[in-house]
């Protein structure tokens, strides 16, 4: 992928599995705080690291397998972002594949996976999602690894199909192939939308709509500062 092509003043796939608590690595506040430092004009955090970056490196190389195995076409290294039409959800896409009509179904023994129904017929332009991971392989990938950015990336362009290509353990290559889920992406318009409304209260008042707190980090976070309070004199004890 060519660098972060997204508006961090808003939400975006990628982020949905912190924002709707799927994360290991981010909360919803997290992720209010992160777009909150957007909009104030700061910069954004360096989290890059030495797995991120062979992710980034080996994109290209899973995708093309992956389209390899699929017997399809695929784009790939796109430049340019995607914006929902009705709500403030953007994405970007690692690739694009094209599909010509084939019907799939899962052959674990070249690691495809039709996952949530018995087959699926790749037509048109798919969404493809490259992970590499140094966790075992999965039948199914976590949720957090693929899956919810997947729908809100299906979401937004209006694709039909779409492929989480998970490289496991730098050895193993397994296709996930997924279908527009309603109630996935119902709960996603929601989560966004409420999302948005808390962006909205800060831009129009300063004041932040925290989400209820998941630790005492967030509690600290919330409330930097203990309340004044009275002193209360307690009775002497016998």
């Amino acid at each position: 992928m060519a660098g972060k092509l997204t508006d961090d003043r808003e939400m975006s796939a990628s982020r949905l599995p912190g924002l709707m608590g799927f994360s290991n690595y981010s909360t919803p506040n997290d992720e209010l705080q992160f777009s909150i430092n957007a909009i104030d004009g700061k910069p954004r955090p360096d989290i890059s690291n030495e797995a991120m970056g062979w992710g980034n490196t080996l994109e290209p190389v899973i995708l093309g397998a992956a389209c390899q195995r699929l017997g399809i076409e695929g784009e790939f290294n796109l430049d340019k972002p995607y914006s929902h039409r009705s709500f403030a959800l953007n994405c970007s896409l690692d690739g694009i594949g094209y599909g010509h009509g084939l019907e799939v179904t899962s052959d674990p023994d070249k690691g495809i996976f039709v996952v949530g129904q018995d087959s699926i017929k790749l037509e048109g332009p798919g969404v493809l999602e490259a992970k590499l991971t140094k966790t075992q392989p999965e039948d199914v990938p976590h949720l957090a690894r693929g899956p919810i950015q997947l729908q809100g990336q299906m979401l937004v362009t209006g694709h039909k199909w779409g492929a989480v290509c998970v490289l496991y353990q730098g050895i193993e290559l397994r296709i996930f192939l997924f279908a527009p889920h309603k109630e996935t992406q119902a709960a996603i318009v929601k989560a966004v939308q409420d999302f948005e409304s808390r962006l909205e209260t800060y831009r129009q008042t300063g004041g932040i709509e925290w989400y209820p707190p998941q630790s005492s980090r967030e509690l600290d976070r919330i409330y930097p500062t203990a309340a004044a309070k009275e002193l209360v004199e307690l009775p002497e004890t016998v």
